[in-house]
């Protein structure tokens, strides 16, 4: 668990507080099966800080995950920098259901990062934006070298659609 100590930040209003942790994706109850994550060290660093109304959390997540890319199938690791943010308000004043409460000397962010970090995972991740992928024919990987297969052919139940576009 993530606890950050605001037992002096809340007492002021302008009072602040860094916080530093490492931690891993089992300790926040992230499989790296299911996900990328490298087994490595996750770093969390940020800062609370009292604006009078409510405790403002802000800080960065620092992570490396391993993918295949979507392309090309080949496994590359990509380091992974997540900003966060989040205010937290003690419970007589909370402004809707969904904002985030806290009771206490301290806030457990564990739930923050685990969230930020799921929000985080590509939906197709690419080993770089110029990855050319695998011929769609023979399945050679483009990004080495080219190959001479037919790529303008079209399945012929869309072939008459081609002739719209000579039309215009």
């Amino acid at each position: 668990m993530m606890k950050i100590d605001i037992s002096q930040v809340k007492q002021e209003a302008g009072g602040r507080r860094s916080f530093y942790f490492v931690t891993s994706a089992p300790e926040l109850g992230l499989p790296e099966e299911e996900f990328g994550w490298d087994g490595g060290d996750i770093i969390v660093e940020g800062e609370v800080a009292n604006n009078g109304q409510f405790l403002e959390i802000r800080g960065s997540i620092k992570a490396k995950a391993r993918y295949d890319c979507n392309r090309c199938l080949k496994p590359f690791t990509m380091a992974m920098e997540i900003p966060f943010t989040e205010k937290y308000f003690t419970p007589g004043f909370l402004p809707d259901e969904d904002a985030a409460s806290y009771e206490g000397n301290e806030i457990d962010i564990t739930d923050l990062l685990r969230e930020n970090l799921l929000l985080a995972e590509p939906l197709k991740p690419l080993c770089s934006e110029s990855c050319r992928g695998l011929c769609p024919v023979c399945g050679a990987d483009l990004n080495e070298k080219d190959c001479s297969c037919e790529k303008g052919s079209v399945d012929p139940r869309l072939a008459v659609l081609q002739q719209l576009f000579k039309k215009e």
